[in-house]
């Protein structure tokens, strides 16, 4: 999921894409469509809601780690846990709110993006799948059915770790003692 995440923001923030002819305002208007019946709002705040710690969890250590900020932040966080917890959830929230106001603009170019891939009536055929049937039961499901992937995901992440650090400890202080020794 964060990778997803990361690949959404990265997406969002990405230099706008080579110029395309403006689709008509049909093809626009079911674009627009397509936008609300697969919820993108609703995925890109569950999306932002994971990223947000993360967004700041970065940019703690960046502010820790640069010679210009470090002694901001060595300021404001007075070498201690609590103050460091506080700071980084004050630029989550900071994150959330700004990536929330950005709401209206994200489903104006994604709308345009899918406007731009597939035409009114691919649109209409979309809008139409996903706006009943086992396509509305898709989308509604889709959030809860991501959670529980993060959950395999994390369990599994957890029993690949148990058994690569072990072996990346042993293989390291192999290689790095035989390098000692030339």
């Amino acid at each position: 999921m964060i990778r997803r995440a990361l690949s959404v923001a990265a997406l969002a923030c990405a230099a706008p894409a080579l110029a395309q002819a403006q689709p008509d305002s049909a093809t626009l208007a079911a674009a627009e469509r397509f936008v609300e019946v697969t919820q993108v709002v609703q995925q890109l705040e569950q999306t932002f809601v994971v990223m947000a710690p993360v967004m700041a969890q970065q940019a703690m250590a960046q502010l820790g780690s640069q010679q210009t900020t470090r002694a901001m932040f060595e300021e404001l966080t007075k070498n201690d846990y609590a103050r460091k917890q506080k700071l980084q959830a004050i630029f989550a929230e900071e994150f959330l709110a700004a990536m929330r106001t950005q709401m209206p603009r994200y489903k104006r170019e994604y709308a345009r993006e899918y406007a731009a891939s597939f035409t009114k009536a691919e649109l209409d055929s979309l809008n139409a799948f996903f706006g009943e049937g086992a396509g509305a039961k898709y989308i509604a499901q889709t959030p809860a059915v991501q959670t529980r992937l993060i959950a395999v995901g994390q369990r599994i992440g957890m029993e690949v770790g148990m058994v690569a650090l072990p072996k990346a400890m042993q293989r390291a202080k192999t290689e790095l003692d035989a390098e000692t020794t030339k």
